[in-house]
């Protein structure tokens, strides 16, 4: 805008004249936008814009709500915003404070703190979407009984949160979907809480958790297999059934979850579909192809396919033989036959392995072995 003689802060003689004949809440709010946009542009003097500021303070007393919202929506990002202006417009009403809640750098984790002890939901959701969240704040945001801003924070990857925060923040919204969500979506989780969560999310957030976060890996396998599962028993009734195979394998592969031994488990009980998927993920082929070099007669495809998915040939071992199993044998068709199945393959892997005496880590036996005993129980049953 162009500046007159008469005032070289870009408020011309025109805008003092209808300010004088017409102090409408619009004409405030105009002169309010204004007057910020020429301050931020850097190109006053000294002098007018501790003027400038000066007028700031006056309207963040303007009666009229609309054109305090105006002046906090266009001070919210100054760099030199004074701390007094700052703290004046977040104790205003949610609607003028929101803007400098979640943008003004000069406000002190202690201004925060009081105004989310203060009890404004609004206000405290506000506070929680800041950029940076120091975890003193993220906890007393916790603390705040507001889902809303529980909910907020955990998700929002700027907030500081350790182990016990993210603790606090389960058991003081152990039902809430939306603090789940939340806490499920964070960039990382340490094993213990992505550990308790699993057993309070949804089955569609159980499948986040699995594929991009790390667990144990007793816990990743269970939950894959059982993702599985569904999958298959969807599939053998006509119906759709969880995540596809394949699907789930290139998601585990891109978050780095789809380790050899989550293979070679699967493999173990006779999920060939998802070894076939993740073989193609980690390769980088189709799964068609995957599944072709698999079932290889001579089984030179199935090892070719290991060596360009740079897999050691203790995997080629164990695969080599649940597919044999898997060709020989299928489902009976009777109850339990996924179980059956499942320990069927088992037993001839684990056979083949100890004839063979190729090494696999003992995690993995023992876990195999433990997934017998609780397959056998299930058909018992």
């Amino acid at each position: 805008m162009t500046k007159t003689p008469e005032s070289s802060s870009g408020i011309t003689k025109a805008d003092v004249a209808r300010l004088a004949t017409d102090p409408s809440p619009t004409a405030r709010r105009v002169t309010v936008e204004k007057l910020a946009e020429t301050y931020a542009g850097g190109n006053l003097t000294e002098q007018d814009r501790i003027l400038a500021m000066e007028v700031f303070r006056v309207f963040a007393r303007d009666a009229e709500q609309r054109v305090r919202e105006a002046l906090s929506a266009s001070l919210k990002a100054l760099p030199d915003l004074p701390h007094d202006l700052a703290l004046t417009l977040a104790r205003d009403v949610a609607a003028v404070a929101t803007p400098i809640l979640e943008e003004a750098s000069v406000l002190t984790v202690e201004d925060l703190i009081g105004i989310v002890q203060a009890g404004d939901a609004g206000k405290q959701v506000a506070v929680a979407r800041r950029k940076h969240v120091p975890e003193k704040l993220a906890e007393a945001l916790i603390d705040s009984g507001s889902e809303d801003a529980a909910a907020a924070v955990v998700a929002n990857p700027g907030a500081e949160m350790g182990e016990q925060t993210l603790n606090r923040a389960i058991a003081a919204y152990p039902g809430s979907e939306d603090v789940q969500r939340g806490l499920v979506s964070r960039p990382s989780l340490p094993v213990a809480i992505a550990e308790k969560l699993v057993t309070l999310v949804s089955e569609k957030l159980r499948e986040h958790l699995v594929t991009h976060h790390a667990l144990s890996p007793d816990r990743a396998t269970d939950l894959i297999l059982e993702t599985r599962e569904r999958a298959i028993m969807g599939l053998l009734q006509g119906e759709g059934g969880g995540v596809e195979a394949e699907a789930l394998a290139h998601e585990l592969h891109r978050n780095g979850r789809l380790t050899e031994s989550l293979l070679l488990r699967a493999a173990c009980l006779g999920d060939i579909d998802f070894v076939e998927a993740s073989l193609a993920a980690i390769a980088k082929v189709p799964v068609e192809n995957a599944r072709r070099l698999v079932h290889d007669a001579g089984r030179r495809g199935l090892v070719s396919l290991l060596q360009k998915a740079k897999l050691p040939s203790r995997v080629a071992i164990v695969l080599k033989s649940a597919v044999e199993v898997a060709e020989e044998t299928g489902y009976d068709g009777l109850e339990h036959d996924r179980e059956r199945y499942a320990i069927r393959m088992a037993e001839r892997v684990l056979t083949a392995l100890d004839e063979s005496g190729d090494d696999v880590s003992g995690e993995d036996l023992d876990y195999l072995i433990r997934k017998m005993d609780s397959l056998r129980a299930q058909a018992a049953a």
